[in-house]
């Protein structure tokens, strides 16, 4: 069980990183919080039970610095996410702040033998789990302290990721993409049911007894029958509700588009919603990431036919998807993704060296006035404001 857990988290890891790399490559800190909050969960459950005395020696307090770290990295794939590109800034350093206390506290412990701290963890395993290890020195504040500094400052910057994301979503000056905004939805669903399980590992661990030999582990035998290493398949399973985040928009992923269509059934407040045909929901699949990935419609010239010679998709069946799917003009889908460049432009201060009109051609309009028409339509202003509002 413990080494299933562990190879499906990996697995997990693998495939959100090939199938959203070349997408945003902000993947990496959410593949990086992943991997953080499967060896937590693991630590807490190695520390619950006997026969894992060198894997727990191994993790346990050695990687503290790297949790510090988990609520971080999460905000900066939500910045990643909202941005549409990879994101690293100077408040990186004031947010991994923590990290480096944590790193300089515990650095007296890295250089305590091994084999010392196996056998301590061996002889004091049947005791409550992480309590301030007596016979180690930290060089500024005890051990109980670090962990509620892990404790509250992962707390307080999940706070800040998550209130950050929806501010995001709500504004109406920020321009997300559909699909975006899907992920977004499906992330508010799914980290709170990966994270719990941690929030109550630690509530279960730090729960007391006593006997005549003082305080030792809660239900000790039962933690160590292993049916608690099934909380460590939440994680994973967990992604069966994002089946396009995990695999990607590939075509030919039959069973996953059948999969993410069930869940949009259940999932859907119209009750008369009927899911597409499914060729032609192929066929939209393929427009989209054609689109996304290649970005023809930075070309003035861009319109449907070149997607028909593209995919080699019938032209009926392009507009068909269009009109009856996407139910949106492709003039008008065309000019908002000409639009959310023309912001991404601005965001990375291209409007400091270049003229609007400039912009314009950039983005694939053929005039400064069409550019215009477009921006005001999506943010009711016209460029110069939007930028003196948002910039």
């Amino acid at each position: 069980m413990l080494f299933t857990s562990v190879v499906l988290v990996i697995l997990v890891s693998f495939l959100l990183l090939i199938n959203n790399w070349s997408l945003n490559k902000g993947i990496i800190y959410f593949v990086l919080a992943i991997l953080l909050v499967g060896t937590r969960q693991l630590t807490f459950l190695l520390a619950m039970t006997t026969g894992y005395d060198y894997w727990l020696s191994v993790l346990l307090i050695h990687l503290d610095p790297l949790f510090a770290l988990l609520g971080t990295f999460c905000l900066y794939y939500f910045k990643s996410l909202v941005k549409g590109k990879f994101v690293l800034d100077y408040y990186f350093l004031l947010f991994a702040l923590p990290a480096f206390i944590v790193l300089l506290n515990i650095f007296p412990y890295y250089s305590v033998p091994f084999a010392s701290k196996l056998a301590y963890y061996t002889n004091e395993q049947r005791h409550i789990p992480y309590t301030e290890p007596t016979n180690f020195s930290f060089l500024l504040f005890p051990f109980h302290i670090q962990r509620n500094l892990l404790f509250l400052t992962n707390s307080s910057i999940f706070f800040l990721a998550f209130r950050y994301l929806y501010q995001a979503k709500k504004s109406g000056a920020i321009f997300l993409k559909k699909r975006v905004i899907q992920l977004i939805n499906q992330l508010f669903i799914v980290i709170p049911i990966i994270v719990f399980p941690i929030y109550a590992l630690v509530f279960y661990a730090t729960s007391q007894s006593y006997n005549e030999e003082g305080i030792v582990f809660r239900n000790k035998a039962y933690a160590a029958d292993g049916y608690f290493f099934l909380i460590l398949l939440i994680l994973p399973i967990s992604f069966l509700f994002m089946p396009t985040f995990l695999y990607g928009d590939l075509p030919n992923k039959k069973f996953v588009i059948k999969l993410l269509s069930f869940y949009k059934s259940l999932t859907d407040t119209n009750p008369h919603f009927q899911e597409a045909p499914h060729e032609k929901s192929e066929d939209l699949d393929r427009i989209v990431a054609y689109i996304e990935t290649d970005k023809p419609y930075l070309n003035t010239a861009f319109s449907l036919h070149d997607i028909s010679r593209s995919l080699n998709i019938p032209h009926i069946r392009v507009t068909t998807c269009f009109s009856k799917q996407l139910k949106v003009p492709f003039p008008a889908y065309r000019n908002k993704l000409r639009v959310e460049h023309a912001t991404d432009l601005f965001r990375s201060g291209a409007h400091l060296n270049t003229s609007i009109e400039g912009i314009a051609a950039m983005s694939g309009f053929k005039s400064k006035s069409i550019f215009y028409t477009a921006f005001k339509t999506e943010f009711g202003v016209n460029p110069m404001d939007w930028i003196r509002e948002n910039l």
